[in-house]
Formats: structure tokens, C-alpha cells, sequence
């Protein structure tokens, strides 16, 4: 890499910026660099991924929508306009996959207003709901949605329990590759701003030794490694046994 990082310029192919290291940086370390890379990108980092996930919800919502259409219950999951709405569908309509998706969408209006604590129940409840549906894919691809949302939440609140959560999820072959490289973009985030190169680098490179080559989170892969090369040099931590 070269001294001078504060002349570092993004590649034509990608209109994301790059970390611009301020002259007090020009000889940092490795920590203080990711600290800084993250520090400054978080943001897009967050709202990049957290997009696409948000596009899978509505994506299942019409899957869902368009199988209830034959029942009234589509009609009326339509009519939902509002929190108390949603909620009284959801409790009307136990086992359906649509009472899911309205729980999540209440959760994730919570989490939005920055109602944490509340946004983490609603999700805990659609996960459950999700269970009560069935085991179709889609419907399993909801529950684990619902489970990686209620742990990013937890992990915002600093509980404890969300790490494990988001890496059994990673780490579960059976889920949607989407959701699971999700999960393994935002462990090797979480990792970057703890400045844990070595933990960063062990995701990144799961990613690419279980999921497609053409899996859709390998620009944000490749743009996180871009940014800061020596997570490519880290040594990677041990993976899981049997893994």
C-alpha cells in the first residue's frame, strides 16, 4: 500500500468512496485504519446492505400476497395501513404467511423510529408466526429474516446474545444464500470496527469458499477488501470445527 493513503482514489468502476486517511493517519497502523474506514463508510455500508434485505421482504410479501389472493386474507392484508391494523391482522390471522410479513413490517417501522426494545419483540413474534406457516423456502427464508433482524437489533442494543445468533446463521448452510451472506458481510463488518483483522478476513473469505461466485453481496465483499487490503494479508481465524 502505498504512504501517502490520503491520495487514494476510487476505481473508475466504482462510485463508492474510498477511505480518505487524514494526514495524522498517513503511518497508522492496520486497527486504526479499519477503525477509520469504518467510522467514515458505516453508514453506506449499512444502508447498501440493509436496502437489499428490505427488497426481499417486499419480494416474499407479494409472493405471499399473490398465493392468498384465492382467500379474502389477501385482500385484507392489502388494507393494512398502520401498526394497529397490521397487529390486529397478524393475531386474526395465526399461521398464514402474510401475519408473518405484517409482524415484520411492524418491526421494521420500530426499528426505523428507534424503538429498539419493542422493534426486537416484534421480530421475536414474526419469526414465530413464521414457524406456525409452514416450511416452504419462502416461508423458512421469512423466519430466518425475521431471527438475523431481531439480532442485528439486540447486537444495537449491546446484548450479548445477537453474535451467536447472526453467526448460526451464517454458518447454516440450509439457510437462502442471500440471508447467509448477509449474515457473513455483517459479521466481517461488526469485525472491521472492532478493528479484528483477522476475524474480518476469515469472513470475507468464507464468503467466497461458500457461496456463488455470482452471489449478490460480492460488490460489498470486494469494496470492504478494496478499501483496506490488509484484511486479503490478515492471518484468518481458525473456522469452525468441522467446517
Amino acid at each position: 500500500m502505498p504512504d501517502d493513503s490520503s491520495k487514494k482514489q476510487p476505481p473508475s468502476d466504482d462510485d463508492r468512496n474510498l477511505v480518505i486517511v487524514d494526514e495524522d493517519f498517513a503511518n497508522a497502523d492496520a486497527e486504526d485504519r479499519l477503525w477509520l474506514f469504518w467510522e467514515r463508510n458505516k453508514n453506506i455500508i449499512v444502508r447498501g446492505s440493509t436496502a437489499l434485505i428490505g427488497g426481499i421482504l417486499a419480494f416474499l410479501a407479494f409472493h405471499f400476497w399473490s398465493e392468498a389472493q384465492k382467500e379474502a386474507v389477501g385482500q385484507e392484508y392489502v388494507a393494512c395501513q398502520d401498526e394497529t391494523a397490521r397487529r390486529a391482522f397478524a393475531a386474526k390471522h395465526n399461521g398464514e404467511p402474510l401475519a408473518a410479513v405484517a409482524l415484520v413490517e411492524v418491526a421494521d417501522a420500530l426499528k426505523q423510529a428507534g424503538k429498539l426494545p419493542d422493534a426486537v419483540k416484534a421480530y421475536d413474534e414474526a419469526a414465530r408466526l413464521a414457524d406456525l406457516a409452514g416450511k416452504a423456502p419462502a416461508v423458512e427464508a421469512l423466519a430466518v429474516r425475521s431471527r438475523l433482524y431481531a439480532a442485528l437489533v439486540r447486537h444495537e442494543l449491546g446484548d450479548a446474545t445477537a453474535i451467536p445468533a447472526i453467526t448460526a446463521i451464517a454458518e447454516n448452510a440450509a439457510v437462502a444464500e442471500t440471508l447467509r451472506g448477509y449474515a457473513m458481510l455483517t459479521l466481517a463488518n461488526i469485525a472491521v470496527s472492532k478493528g479484528d483483522t483477522a476475524a474480518a478476513s476469515k469472513w470475507l473469505n468464507l464468503m467466497d469458499k461458500r457461496l456463488r461466485p455470482s452471489h449478490v453481496w460480492q460488490s460489498d465483499k470486494t469494496w470492504l477488501v478494496r478499501s483496506e487490503p490488509s484484511l486479503l494479508a490478515a492471518p484468518a481465524a481458525p473456522a469452525p470445527a468441522g467446517k
